[in-house]
């Protein structure tokens, strides 16, 4: 701040530097007041005398107490003490003394500013540029902060915001000057900070007062030794001095503490200056030489690890020598324990020859494997296999060998009969029907093997032609019977050959391949005189026409009857359900739990929760056409066979090509006895979604479509 005075009649204005030096001269009287009578002081005299004051009686000068830094006590009246410049002074000694106003300043550690402003010897062949450095700039320096430090009310605080927002602002416009002004009111005024110091350290660098600068630095560090920006700056001015090792040490910690991109090449810089490199591994900083002895001796390491390797990579002889087929016992296998105490044979030396052998080892049964065994694990003395025993295991080798060679010759001959049996069965798949290419008699046997058809029911068959007893299998394979099949065989037998159920079985001849008319028998003699009302015989085509029809409805009495259909069901529909676009997240989730439980539900065989749950889900805004199908399925399974029609042609309307849709209600309708509409939906099924198990039922309904259809032609024909 400046204060204008009147001087001989001019305004003069005090400078900060002057107001320093006052304060620095008053610090020196207060601590030795005997200075005061120095004949230099003259008019500091006259000026307390003018205020009122008073010099006498004056104390004796007496010598302060030695401070931390070891400094002796000066004499009273020595006139001529230097006084020690006041960066240099450790903290007052006298604790009880009480410092008040503005010569109360912080203050450093001694000898800290004399050793940072001390000047680096240069590097052995370095060649110092003076052009390229900033000359030491002397005092007198901006002022520290008081001592007795209070932390400022909020109304100080905005205070010393807006002085420094101007400080900023003044900066920006290049018044670095001025922005120093500021931000030195800022710090007399009880606003300092570490992050204040550090930032008027900056404005004093830009000035080429990089002494200046270091010494802000080191209070900032001093307040707070984390902060990034002092050491940033300081080690700048540390560069700006020449001072390599310094800068390099600052900003080493200022990268550490707050990385800055520009302080990167700085770094580099200083760093070759300084003959420091880093270590990639550690990071660690140390000279150019120890960093070649340290890559030299990583370098020895490194070749010495590789002979060693080389030396374990190297082929080795096996400890032990074996020969080919000599009797050994293993023991000590700390992986394969269960191999402990068998004997093998040695086989050979193993291929990559590390003491490695090949032994056939014997096992439970004859069976035999073939381990590589280290050698130590290997026991071949004569105390643990004597003569005799070699021997004996001889004899048991040569047997073994025997049944080996009979095992492989067993395994090679099954092998043959498997690729044998693999060829059968794609022929017969080529077929198309699971049997291969045979007469209808040869595979009507063949069928009749397979099943657990009793006597008279095998008996009855073979009294069909051939092609009719197969259509019966197929009716049994395609309805699924299982149980009482013999019964159902013979039942559906004995209706094509016009038997009744009671009736005895006898012996018949073998069935003629086509049902004609019987042959006209001899003429017999002439029957006894008729009664004159007795009617005359019908003419031959009469006859004939007769003949015919007990013919052709003795076909439509064999004609092959549906023991699985069911009847229509009385109980109620269910509805449809509706599919809900949007659905909330509550709706997903019960809609996801129903689903669940119907399907556990299906898994423990409980057909009615499941049921309740599908329909639950379908009511629910879930009414997709997969789920529709689903419970058609199942309500199928239940022998409700219009509600799965119902339920499948809901899921048709809304997907016209699931397939599932039009099986289930193929099947729905074969079971009502419907087999036009049967035909038509599985014919659609197998389009969209081809089944090899629907082929059967297909061609089943198939038959029986023909069947309605010649009846319906008789039945014009008669009329």
């Amino acid at each position: 701040m400046e204060s204008p005075k009147e001087v001989d009649g001019e305004s003069v204005k005090l400078e900060a530097n002057d107001i320093e030096v006052l304060i620095k001269a008053a610090c020196m009287i207060r601590e030795e007041p005997g200075l005061a009578l120095k004949a230099e002081l003259t008019a500091f005299k006259d000026l307390v005398l003018s205020w009122g004051g008073s010099l006498e009686p004056l104390p004796a000068a007496s010598a302060p107490a030695a401070g931390a830094n070891g400094g002796a006590s000066s004499k009273a009246g020595a006139p001529d003490r230097p006084a020690a410049p006041v960066d240099l002074l450790l903290e007052d000694s006298d604790e009880e003394m009480e410092v008040s106003g503005p010569a109360a300043e912080m203050l450093l550690p001694p000898n800290l500013l004399s050793n940072e402003f001390a000047d680096e010897p240069p590097a052995k062949g370095e060649e110092i540029r003076l052009e390229d450095l900033v000359p030491k700039d002397t005092g007198p320096y901006p002022p520290f902060p008081p001592r007795n430090y209070e932390a400022p009310s909020d109304a100080r605080k905005r205070v010393l915001a807006k002085v420094k927002e101007q400080a900023t602002e003044l900066l920006q416009a290049g018044k670095a000057d001025q922005a120093l002004e500021k931000y030195s009111e800022i710090i007399r005024t009880g606003g300092a900070t570490a992050l204040i110091m550090a930032a008027r350290a900056e404005i004093l660098l830009k000035l080429s007062r990089p002494c200046a600068a270091i010494r802000d630095c080191c209070l900032a560090l001093h307040m707070n030794k984390d902060c990034g920006k002092a050491h940033h700056v300081r080690g700048a001015a540390h560069h700006r001095l020449g001072h390599w090792k310094k800068a390099h040490r600052d900003l080493t910690e200022g990268q550490r503490l707050d990385f800055q991109e520009q302080s990167v090449g700085m770094l580099a810089y200083v760093s070759k200056k300084s003959n420091l490199v880093q270590d990639k591994k550690t990071g660690q900083w140390q000279t150019v030489a120890e960093a070649a002895k340290k890559a030299a001796q990583e370098k020895k390491a490194e070749e010495e690890e590789r002979r060693r390797l080389e030396e374990l990579r190297k082929p080795k002889g096996p400890s032990k020598d074996f020969k080919s087929g000599q009797a050994v016992r293993l023991f000590g296998l700390q992986k394969a324990p269960q191999l402990n105490g068998k004997r093998g044979l040695i086989q050979r030396l193993g291929p990559a020859n590390n003491d490695r052998w090949d032994v056939e080892i014997r096992l439970e049964r004859g069976r035999v494997e073939t381990k590589s065994i280290l050698s130590q694990n290997i026991y071949a003395t004569p105390d643990a296999v004597s003569q005799r025993q070699a021997a004996d295991w001889q004899l048991e080798e040569a047997r073994w060998s025997e049944d080996r060679k009979k095992r492989e010759k067993d395994e090679k001959r099954w092998k043959l009969e498997e690729e044998k049996q693999k060829k059968l069965d794609a022929m017969s798949r080529k077929s198309g029907d699971g049997l291969p290419t045979m007469d209808p008699s040869e595979k009507l046997e063949a069928e009749m093997s397979a099943l657990p058809l009793d006597q008279e029911a095998l008996a009855l068959l073979r009294r069909l032609r051939p092609t009719e007893a197969l259509d019966v299998l197929t009716q049994v394979r395609v309805q699924g019977i299982n149980s009482n099949m013999s019964s159902y065989i013979k039942i559906k037998v004995k209706s094509k050959l016009g038997m009744d159920d009671d009736e005895d079985e006898k012996p018949m001849p073998q069935p003629v391949h086509a049902r004609t008319p019987p042959p006209p028998s001899a003429p017999s003699p002439p029957p006894p005189a008729a009664p004159p009302q007795a009617p005359s015989p019908p003419p031959p085509a009469a006859a004939a026409s007769a003949a015919q029809e007990v013919a052709e409805s003795s076909d439509e009495e064999s004609e092959d009857e549906d023991f699985d259909l069911m009847p229509e069901e009385k109980q109620a529909s269910l509805g449809s359900g509706y599919v809900e676009p949007e659905p909330t997240e509550k709706q997903q989730e019960a809609i996801a739990r129903w689903k669940q439980e119907a399907q556990d539900a299906l898994d423990v065989g409980n057909s009615r929760t499941a049921l309740e749950r599908f329909t639950e889900v379908i009511e629910g805004g879930g009414a997709s056409a997969l789920m529709l199908t689903k419970r058609g399925e199942l309500l199928l399974k239940e022998r409700r066979p219009l509600a799965a029609i119902k339920d499948c042609s809901a899921a048709i309307r809304v997907n016209e090509d699931l397939g599932k849709a039009y099986r289930i209600r193929g099947i729905a309708y074969r079971k009502l006895g419907r087999y036009r509409e049967a035909r038509s939906d599985l014919v659609q099924a197998q389009k969209l979604d081809f089944d090899e198990g629907i082929s059967a039922i297909e061609k089943f309904v198939s038959s029986k479509v023909r069947q309605e259809e010649k009846k319906q032609r008789k039945r014009r024909r008669t009329q």
